[in-house]
């Protein structure tokens, strides 16, 4: 099963663009960010992120966004 919090800093990594900006919208630290994201990755045995310059989703992120996309909409 998949970890909620971790969702969601995926989800905050690739819309802010940034391990920073994200952790500064979920009010974390840069490091629990990180850390979650570290976490689904080997859990899912995946890269889900590209880091650079501007922090983007691999194929295996986009994916797996695109599911949880999904599921919000269909809580909501």
């Amino acid at each position: 099963m998949l970890d909620a919090r971790q969702l969601e800093a995926l989800t905050a990594v690739v819309e802010h663009g940034g391990f920073g900006p994200a952790a500064q919208a979920l009010s974390l630290t840069l490091p629990a960010v990180s850390v979650r994201i570290k976490a689904l990755e080997d859990g899912l045995g995946q890269r889900l992120l590209v880091r650079g310059k501007r922090v983007r989703a691999t194929a295996a992120g986009q994916a797996l966004l695109a599911h949880v996309k999904q599921v919000q909409m269909m809580e909501a």
